[in-house]
């Protein structure tokens, strides 16, 4: 991949009730770099309203950012991408790809990349989901090698609701669902969902969790476009 153009853009694709996702990437990606969204209509976060977005609306949406020629298309939902393991997460790509003409990244992949970079096998894992969405994201881990010592979901399927969670809410619920035990040993506290406000809360996280590194889905996928931002610079055209 190289900028031919002077401009490396990213396609964005993001459930429509999703209030956080793009906010971090403006806030978080350079000025070299252009986002372009489009959304996928989920009007609640279930397992029911995630497989008809990605069955009806997905290929609406990947239309739509062809046209401005994305470099790279995010698959911007965690728990959509896990519903049915690693394989359906591929599919997922595979398909973005065909239909924008661009690289594909999903946050399961993005994941995959930050782990390794960490070293990290061992994970805590906190969701804002309920139960058969959280569960399918820790399959999906456990599905791609890495072992899920403590994984919780606070059982929101407001998506609006999931968007006002701060750390206020956050840490008390790490400290009582995922529990201190499993914190201090895992490689990784991981805090999923593109629609948590977790990148703005990390602060206060680190600060009261400073032994551990965290990540979140949306920091995991912004780091991995950066380094495909990064790459296509460098690159002769």
């Amino acid at each position: 991949m190289n900028i031919v153009s002077g401009t490396f853009r990213v396609g964005l694709l993001v459930p429509s009730s999703n209030s956080t996702m793009e906010m971090d990437f403006h806030r978080e990606l350079p000025e070299g770099i252009e986002i372009a969204t489009a959304r996928m209509h989920l009007p609640e976060t279930t397992k029911e309203a995630e497989m008809e977005m990605i069955g009806k609306w997905l290929h609406r949406a990947n239309l739509d950012l062809k046209t401005v020629r994305p470099n790279l298309t995010v698959f911007g939902c965690t728990s959509g991408g896990a519903l049915f393991g690693q394989n359906h997460d591929r599919e997922i790509m595979r398909k973005i790809q065909e239909e924008t003409g661009s690289e594909a990244i999903s946050i399961l992949s993005a994941l995959s990349e930050e782990f390794a970079l960490l070293g990290a096998m061992k994970l805590a894992v906190m969701t804002p989901y309920v139960q058969n969405l959280t569960d399918a994201v820790g399959a999906s881990l456990e599905e791609a090698g890495f072992d899920v010592l403590s994984i919780a979901g606070m059982g929101i399927t407001d998506n609006l609701e999931i968007g006002r969670q701060g750390a206020d809410k956050i840490i008390p619920f790490l400290e009582k669902n995922i529990g201190l035990a499993a914190i201090g040993e895992a490689d990784c506290l991981f805090l999923s969902c593109t629609n948590l406000p977790a990148v703005r809360a990390l602060p206060e996280i680190r600060s009261r969790f400073p032994e551990i590194p965290i990540m979140t889905s949306n920091l995991a996928v912004i780091h991995a476009a950066l380094r495909r931002y990064e790459k296509a610079c460098s690159t002769p055209a």
